[in-house]
């Protein structure tokens, strides 16, 4: 009888993914799981690898499988794993740190470009780096996270979104995994704000040249995109950005955005968007505790003259976000150095 709900369940992914546009997901990876057995409350499966269950995980597929079962059956079912591997597509990893994808029709080629280039066209702030990063209970989830990312770009957590309030780190930490991209391989890493993405999409329609536009993005290792709510009731910039999604994503290429509210509350946006956004991991950042602002301001006044008094005083008192802490503490300083005081 389990066998039965499986496929009536397979049966009624297949229709909601066509309908979401991703097809191709479902040929890919939930085409590719077969239904080998079952008890009552489990049921065992077989796919190509490890490395493809994990995808199935990450990318948010065995979570839709098993909610769909629990719709069908009213059982909430959990899901166990055997390894065939013959089955199509292999995946295999190399030294070069590539995907190499065995299938006739599917074949994964990185772009690689080089590594001074990639800097200039990052567009990335160098001093953003996880060293500079301070942790705190705060942002110790989503700095790991971002780590993750960072050391294996397109397989862990894709896409990552990394949302919270105003000064809380969201584009220092999306720039420190780009930076750690760019010195620790070879990858091309492009770093641009939703509102540059969109007047550059609109330049390229206007100088009719919309390929470029389309070959710049489609192009990246690691797209990093700053502050996505900016896209909201832009329909156009909306289905490019659906479509670059789309490329990178089905060619394992690292896709990483900022937002300043979970993607669920981006209400002008399109679904299928919405879906997108939230099929990897979502992270936020809290306002920091008083600890955490305690070592940020003693990590920003490492060469200044300045009392410990000083700096408890302004952690104490400053508790909004990182940025306002900052300002506080340059305002600080530069009072005592225009008018010539002690702090």
């Amino acid at each position: 009888m389990v066998n039965v709900f499986w496929e009536e369940a397979i049966k009624q992914i297949r229709e909601d993914y066509i309908n979401e546009s991703r097809e191709e997901d479902f040929q890919w990876w939930i085409s590719k799981i077969n239904f080998v057995s079952s008890t009552e409350t489990k049921i065992l499966v077989s796919v190509p690898s490890v490395f493809f269950k994990d995808q199935l995980f990450i990318r948010g597929h065995i979570a839709y499988i098993q909610k769909k079962l629990l719709e069908i059956s009213g059982q909430k079912f959990d899901i166990d794993f055997t390894f065939d591997v013959n089955q199509e597509p292999k995946i295999e990893i190399f030294d070069d740190d590539e995907p190499v994808v065995k299938n006739k029709n599917i074949q994964i080629n990185p772009v690689r470009t080089n590594i001074s280039e990639n800097k200039k066209e990052s567009r990335l702030r160098e001093d953003y780096t996880f060293n500079s990063f301070v942790i705190g209970d705060n942002n110790s989830f989503a700095y790991n996270a971002a780590l993750a990312v960072a050391k294996n770009p397109g397989r862990a957590y894709n896409p990552l979104l990394i949302y919270g309030g105003v000064g809380l780190g969201k584009t220092h930490l999306m720039s420190a995994i780009g930076n750690y991209c760019l010195e620790n391989s070879d990858k091309k890493v492009i770093f641009v704000t939703a509102e540059d993405f969109t007047n550059e999409f609109v330049e390229s329609i206007g100088a009719k040249n919309p390929q470029k536009f389309k070959n710049k993005y489609r192009n990246a290792d690691v797209l990093l995109i700053d502050d996505i709510h900016f896209f909201q009731n832009k329909d156009g910039t909306q289905e490019e950005l659906f479509h670059t999604f789309n490329a990178l994503y089905d060619s394992f290429k690292q896709i990483v955005f900022t937002c300043d509210r979970p993607v669920s509350e981006l209400v002008n946006l399109a679904d299928r968007l919405r879906s997108r956004f939230g099929r990897g991991l979502s992270v936020d950042l809290q306002a920091p505790q008083y600890e955490t602002r305690l070592a940020i301001l003693q990590k920003k006044a490492e060469n200044e003259n300045i009392r410990l008094e000083v700096i408890e005083l302004i952690a104490k008192n400053v508790c909004s976000n990182v940025r306002d802490l900052e300002a506080a503490l340059t305002k600080v300083k530069a009072f005592a150095e225009l008018m010539e005081e002690e702090i």
